[in-house]
């Protein structure tokens, strides 16, 4: 924090959650129309079933897509804290060298 201020920390655009929102609605709205259509009930069974393994596909592909988005942060901010680990050992060589943190090492080479 600076001087008392919060720092805003953003979590997404939200869109996951309006995609989350829209399927659960979607497919209330798929299973009502199917529960109060005109059909047999063998015939309104085998439609609910298909519409089932359609959400299952789908939620299957969203989970995918998720894994491959987390893998791709996670790969991210293990590089970027690599790198600033690296950089801290540098500082550190650089700077503290035999408990005299003010007088900087100067490596001949």
């Amino acid at each position: 924090m600076k001087e008392g201020k919060l720092i805003e920390v953003r979590r997404g655009s939200g869109r996951g959650r309006v995609l989350g929102a829209f399927v659960i609605g979607a497919t209330a709205g798929s299973l009502l129309a199917l529960l109060f259509a005109p059909a047999s009930g063998r015939v309104t069974r085998k439609q609910i079933g298909l519409k089932l393994r359609a959400i299952q596909r789908d939620a299957a592909r969203q989970v995918g897509h998720t894994q491959r988005l987390l893998a791709r942060k996670a790969e991210t901010l293990r590089v970027a804290a690599s790198r600033k680990l690296s950089n801290a050992r540098e500082w550190v060589a650089e700077h503290v060298a035999n408990g005299h943190p003010r007088r900087p090492v100067h490596h001949h080479v």
